[in-house]
């Protein structure tokens, strides 16, 4: 629906968009993602993950981070668990 009213030019990009609040920083998100994704297939692609995860995370405090460490053992738990059940 939002694309109904957005004039063009108004397209969100990485390099024009500015999150704010929370539902801005996950379509930031998103928008991360489009942009990686294509490159998925590139046997480089977990050296640019690593890289991306290493560099962003740097500067945040010891509990950020472990809350992040968190949330991707969570999604090795489900890949696991989906390839153990096929």
């Amino acid at each position: 629906m939002a694309e109904l009213f957005s004039k063009k030019g108004d397209d969100k990009t990485l390099d024009n968009f500015i999150p704010k609040f929370e539902s801005d920083f996950l379509e930031y998100a998103e928008l991360i993602s489009h942009k990686l994704c294509p490159y998925e297939k590139s046997y480089h692609y977990i050296v640019l993950l690593k890289a991306v995860m290493r560099l962003s995370l740097t500067s945040l405090k010891a509990a950020n981070v472990k809350d992040i460490a968190s949330s991707i053992t969570t999604i090795l738990a489900r890949s696991i668990k989906y390839f153990f059940f096929l």
